[in-house]
């Protein structure tokens, strides 16, 4: 696991919401550990190749029970570490109903991937309690029909899974993907979110809806992929 990334608060250090991340397998993956800084409840966000036990040791080392698995879509590179995780933590796991066929293992890449199967169906509206952290499920299919967005209103955060990322958005050439429905995705979230808000996405580094608002813009009044910048 890398550095954590710590949302800043006024409350007092052990207080504020945490989220830590690290970078795993050859697609390099972030894969987000995620606490209120209170509460013993911790969520996993898209556990790549090789995650499992690195979350776990970080889970065990800030007190933290992981209660969900979530992952942002079923893509090998954010389910892969999903039944290591779920037999060290017997946490469920959560998808959207769309992408749950993915969890099977099948993949073109030649891995042998356990496979792993959806306990929880995340759902436009549904709600992520993590101690007095909740994220909405956001549906923002393109990348594959199933991908989601998580969005805690209160503390401005977006963790945008492959949708959108740091100067660009999710591929639309892999399976699953869809032009037209990216072009959907985005238009909402650039008018939905506020530009403060924080995008934490599935690959890359940390951006803002400010930084990508001006070709997330483009794009929505286009009504097509253009290139980004």
């Amino acid at each position: 696991m890398t550095g954590p990334v710590v949302e800043r608060s006024n409350g007092p250090a052990a207080h504020r919401p945490r989220i830590e991340t690290g970078i795993f397998g050859p697609w390099r993956t972030n894969a987000y550990l995620v606490w209120d800084g209170r509460s013993a409840d911790a969520l996993v966000l898209d556990p790549g190749m090789g995650a499992a036990a690195p979350l776990v040791e970080r889970a065990t080392a800030n007190g933290l029970d992981v209660h969900l698995i979530g992952n942002s879509h079923g893509h090998i590179d954010h389910v892969f570490d999903n039944a290591a995780l779920h037999a060290a933590t017997g946490a469920p796991i959560g998808i959207h109903p769309d992408d749950a066929h993915r969890l099977a293992g099948d993949n073109a890449y030649g891995f042998a991937l356990e496979p792993s199967r959806m306990d929880r169906a995340l759902r436009e509206g549904d709600e992520i309690v993590v101690g007095d952290l909740v994220f909405a499920v956001l549906h923002t299919p393109g990348h594959t029909e199933g991908s989601i967005c998580l969005f805690e209103e209160r503390r401005g955060l977006l963790l945008s899974g492959d949708t959108l990322f740091a100067g660009s958005y999710g591929r639309t050439d892999l399976p699953g993907g869809s032009d037209e429905a990216m072009v959907v995705s985005l238009r909402r979230l650039v008018e939905l979110l506020p530009p403060p808000t924080r995008v934490l996405p599935g690959h890359g580094p940390e951006t803002t809806i400010e930084r990508e608002g001006n070709w997330m813009r483009r794009i929505a009044q286009a009504g097509r992929l253009l290139i980004p910048g």
